[in-house]
């Protein structure tokens, strides 16, 4: 009973700032529908909060993707099994992602409300042909332009070629590696102290957002609550399960569900995908997988591995264009999936990665700055079904690492020998 109350306490404890968040936006919501227009004196506050969040996304993301990149020195079988793992993570990824854009496609997107037409930003210009948005969406013609949130994207692609070629450099270039990570821990710090003033700000925009738009903006977060779940709870059984069954046949499948109970309840507990990496790595254990692949997957896994993300951003994507009065058609579905996969995969080892993530979406589909709070509180409600398919997915991928480098029978040998204890599972014909 003790340990069950310090497990409660201990889930609650994980659960006490998106609910101090949350409680805020709801709040604001609330104060909102009673003031109306008369809210919008409260914007201001929250415009500060977001001005000076965007103001910390580009040294963010340049310090912390660049310095990961510029220390890492794998070579041999270690180099190659990372090369097969990121190919599988960005392959699932890319599925997630197409799935949920199935998703919307034939069911549409229930919303309640559309944002007026003139509150976005998107330009009635001349016609743009896909070569011409392929260049601008990747690149930009000079460097300040680089260093704005309105170009993430390409910030992402020019710091991870700036952090491989000082990779490349090697120990001549170490104090600038000690250096970007450094600078990172400090970029960390000042989102930390920075978030501890997201409920006001983020209460006090949403005040205003309500006083405007009324009731309707909720029961949009409702509807879309329902639709998300509906596709990790089908992503989660359906697609993990046939990942499962590449790797291992059937007994993958009805091994794997067997084990992962205990990480998966621990994600949808912790919200965090580092907790879960001694229960995976035990989850391997138990269904054969050498320790030498599960300890590169799973460790990998906890901060690139984000199927779950992949659909939380590309949902994200479909509802804010929808809102903001510019549905996605034509090109704008194939960049939708790629910049989903960009956002939960490049940006998701980056503490408020997150936020990085809407920022590209609000970036790229030229949204306005109002649609930030929204995409912010949407992933929010989405984060622990986003962790269940983070976390669960990389143990399901150390079984097909697995099966690259030890053939289709694998689970029928002793890889680990006894180095996995009684509790390890046995091939059964």
């Amino acid at each position: 009973m003790t340990t069950a109350n310090r497990s409660g306490r201990s889930a609650l404890a994980n659960y006490r700032d998106p609910i101090i968040l949350i409680t805020f936006c709801i709040l604001g919501a609330i104060l909102g529908l009673v003031l109306g227009d008369k809210a919008s004196f409260l914007k201001p506050i929250g415009q500060i909060f977001l001005n000076l969040l965007f103001c910390l996304i580009v040294p963010l993301i340049f310090f912390s993707i660049a310095g990961s990149i510029a220390a890492t020195k794998d070579t041999g079988k270690v180099g190659k099994m990372i090369g097969y793992t990121l190919i599988i993570f960005v392959l699932t990824a890319t599925i997630s992602g197409g799935l949920i854009l199935l998703v919307t496609h034939f069911t549409g997107v229930p919303t309640s409300f559309t944002a007026p037409a003139a509150a976005a930003t998107q330009a009635a210009a001349k016609p743009v042909t896909i070569a011409d948005q392929i260049v601008n969406t990747l690149t930009v013609g000079d460097l300040p332009l680089l260093i704005s949130r309105f170009h993430v994207l390409p910030l992402i692609i020019l710091t991870i070629f700036f952090g491989i070629c000082v990779s490349l450099i090697g120990e001549p270039a170490k104090p600038v590696v000690e250096w970007m990570n450094a600078m990172s821990l400090v970029c960390y710090k000042m989102v930390a102290i920075l978030m501890k003033a997201a409920p006001i700000g983020l209460g006090a925009y949403f005040a205003d957002l309500t006083g405007t738009y009324g009731i309707d903006l909720l029961k949009t977060y409702g509807s879309a609550m329902v639709v998300f779940y509906t596709v990790v709870f089908v992503y989660f059984f359906v697609f993990l399960g046939f990942y499962a069954w590449l790797a291992a046949g059937t007994w993958g499948v009805k091994n794997y569900f067997r084990v992962i109970l205990a990480p998966a309840l621990t994600a949808l507990g912790t919200r965090s995908s580092a907790a879960t990496i001694p229960l995976q790595m035990e989850a391997c254990d138990k269904l054969g997988v050498p320790r030498d692949i599960s300890s590169v997957v799973v460790s990998m896994g906890a901060t690139c591995h984000m199927d779950g993300a992949c659909i939380a951003v590309v949902y994200s994507e479909v509802l804010a264009t929808t809102l903001f009065g510019h549905p996605l058609a034509g090109f704008d579905f194939i960049l939708a999936l790629f910049l989903g996969v960009a956002a939960s995969v490049a940006t998701s080892s980056v503490p408020g990665g997150g936020a990085a993530g809407e920022t590209m979406i609000v970036s790229v589909f030229h949204l306005p700055e109002s649609a930030f709070p929204i995409l912010l509180m949407v992933i929010e409600l989405f984060d622990p079904g986003c962790t269940l398919l983070n976390s669960c997915g990389d143990t399901v991928v150390s079984m097909l690492i697995t099966r690259i480098f030890h053939g289709k029978n694998w689970y029928k040998k002793n890889l680990n020998g006894d180095a996995a204890g009684k509790e390890a599972l046995t091939y059964e014909n």
